[in-house]
């Protein structure tokens, strides 16, 4: 079967299967990708987590400025945030998002983060999944751009 991935526009993807071919937006993408990685593991009798390529898709909150975490944070749930904190056990994580969330609300996320019930798999992957929705989605409106070390500007 092939499988080929084009990018239309900025948030639109061409994706063909075998015949078909359907026009997706950048998380829906990155969802097939999850799901293509997961597939390619169990045929060659590897385990792979969904779980954790979701949160290393959560993770990209560190490629971001302080401006687009402080966005995120307002956009987004403080239990679904502090889910993929416990989770995702990652300080620089952490401390990005502690650094931009208020005092109140950083205080209480430490204070969580110090007694953590753990959530089951499937609440951190609906968390986390919202989390990296809205991420998305507010990347696809222009309000936030991740940075990397390929980031460059002309």
């Amino acid at each position: 079967m092939k499988l080929g991935i084009k990018k239309v526009h900025e948030n639109e993807w061409l994706v063909h299967i075998g015949y078909a071919s359907i026009r997706l937006d950048r998380f829906s993408v990155e969802l097939l990708n999850i799901t293509l990685e997961h597939l390619v593991a169990l045929e060659h009798g590897q385990t792979h987590s969904t779980l954790t390529s979701y949160i290393k898709l959560g993770c990209r909150i560190r490629e971001l400025d302080d401006a687009g975490v402080q966005l995120l944070v307002r956009g987004v749930d403080n239990q679904d945030l502090l889910k993929l904190m416990l989770v995702a056990q990652d300080e620089t994580l952490n401390e990005v998002v502690l650094r931009n969330v208020g005092g109140i609300l950083a205080k209480q996320l430490n204070a969580d983060m110090a007694n953590p019930a753990p959530p089951n798999n499937d609440e951190a992957k609906a968390a986390i999944k919202r989390v990296v929705e809205k991420m998305f989605e507010l990347e696809c409106q222009g309000k936030i751009e991740f940075f990397d070390k390929n980031t460059q500007y002309i």
